[in-house]
């Protein structure tokens, strides 16, 4: 699975919503960490966060820097 972390996750699932199976709904989960997923066209599911909570939470020293 992939993940992805967005900048504007809310306006970003508006769109992806509106192309692909939304697998998962958004989400909140006990860390702050925002989150949903979509099943692209090959049937990957794949993970969308917020890019900004991600960096704020302790997942963030695992995340790649942009």
């Amino acid at each position: 699975m992939f993940y992805f972390a967005v900048d504007d996750l809310d306006a970003f699932y508006e769109h992806a919503a509106q192309h692909a199976e939304v697998v998962k709904e958004m989400t909140t989960d006990e860390t702050g960490q925002r989150m949903f997923y979509i099943r692209d066209l090959d049937g990957y599911v794949i993970g969308f966060n917020d890019k900004a909570a991600l960096n704020a939470g302790d997942l963030g020293k695992y995340a790649e820097p942009t």
